[in-house]
C-alpha cells in the first residue's frame, strides 16, 4: 500500500509516504516505510506494530535509539532500519498480517500520526504447470480429456485453459477440490474435457494451453497440440492395401446384369 497524504491544517507534523507492500515472498525480505515531515516539531518516537504487538521503535533520546522486539515471523534487520524505514528479513508465513506505524512528537503537544496496512506472504511454486493425458491425433466426435497440474503454493495458483488461444468454456472444465498440506500449501489441478469438433482444428491443428498464475509474481504455461487423425482408408473407398474397394451400388448392378444374361442364355438354348 502506498499513501501520499496532504498536510492537515493546524498541524505541522504530516505524512510524506507510508508504504507496506501488499505482498512478500517466503524466505525474502520486506521494507516498511513510514516517512514524515516534522516541520518545527521534535520527534519523540516512531513505533511499529504487527497485529497490535510492538516489534520496533526508534527514540532519538534513547541510547541506542533503535530497539527491536522480535517474535515469530517478525525479525528486524537493525542495520538497515532507522527512523523512517524498517527492514524485515527471513520472511515466513507468519510474517503476514496487519502492520501499523505510529509517529509521536515531543511535549507539550504530543502530535500523533498513525497508519496501518496489510501484508500478504506468498510461497511460489517450484516449477511450471504440467499437462497430463491427451493424444497426438483426434477424430471428430472423439473425447479430448486432459488435466493440468501446478506445484504447491500459497495461495493456490489460478489455472486457466485456452483452446486455440481462446479461453475454454466453463462447461469444458473439470474442477477438483484442493487439499492443503500441513503448511497450507495447495497444488492446483484443473481438467479439460470436450468432444472434438471440426472447428476445433483450424489448419488441421488443435492447440491447447494451460496457464498457471499467482498475480503479480508468477505466470507459467504448459502446452499440448493435437492434429486431425487421418480418415480410415476404408472410409475413403480404399481397402487396407491401398487399392480401390468396389462401390456397393456398382456391385449390385453387376450382379443383376449377370443374372439377366444368364437367364437370357438359358432361354435361347431352349
Amino acid at each position: 500500500m502506498f499513501l501520499c497524504l496532504p498536510f492537515r491544517t493546524g498541524s505541522a507534523l504530516k505524512w510524506i509516504r507510508f508504504h507496506v507492500p501488499e505482498w512478500a515472498v517466503r524466505g525474502g525480505e520486506v521494507m516498511l516505510t513510514c516517512q514524515f515531515d516534522l516541520a518545527q516539531d521534535r520527534l519523540y518516537s516512531v513505533k511499529w506494530y504487527k497485529a497490535g504487538r510492538e516489534f520496533y521503535r526508534f527514540v532519538p533520546a534513547d541510547k541506542p535509539p533503535k530497539q527491536d522486539f522480535p517474535f515469530n515471523g517478525v525479525t528486524v534487520d537493525k542495520e538497515r532500519s532507522n527512523a523512517q524505514e524498517v527492514a524485515l528479513r527471513g520472511v515466513t508465513l507468519d510474517t503476514a498480517g496487519r502492520y501499523k506505524c505510529e509517529v509521536l512528537t515531543e511535549a507539550p503537544l504530543f502530535k500523533t500520526l498513525v497508519k496501518s496496512s496489510t501484508l500478504m506472504v506468498y510461497e511460489l511454486p517450484d516449477g511450471g504447470p504440467q499437462v497430463k493425458g491427451g493424444q497426438e491425433q483426434y477424430r471428430t466426435g472423439e473425447v479430448v480429456n486432459l488435466t493440468c497440474e501446478a506445484p504447491k503454493s500459497i495461495p493456490a495458483t489460478t489455472l486457466t485453459w485456452y483452446i486455440n488461444d481462446q479461453q475454454a468454456p466453463q462447461d469444458y472444465l473439470v474442477e477438483y477440490r484442493p487439499h492443503p498440506d500441513s503448511e497450507g500449501r495447495v497444488a492446483s489441478r484443473l481438467g479439460l474435457r470436450f468432444n472434438a469438433q471440426e472447428w476445433h482444428f483450424p489448419d488441421g491443428r488443435l492447440a491447447l494451453r494451460c496457464s498457471a498464475s499467482l498475480h503479480p509474481l508468477y505466470r507459467e504455461d504448459a502446452h499440448h497440440e493435437g492434429v486431425v487423425a487421418p480418415r480410415s482408408p476404408l472410409s475413403l473407398g480404399h481397402d487396407a492395401s491401398g487399392c480401390c474397394s468396389p462401390d456397393p451400388v456398382n456391385v449390385m448392378v453387376m450382379v443383376v446384369v449377370s443374372l439377366l444374361l444368364a437367364l437370357t442364355t438359358l432361354t435361347t438354348r431352349h
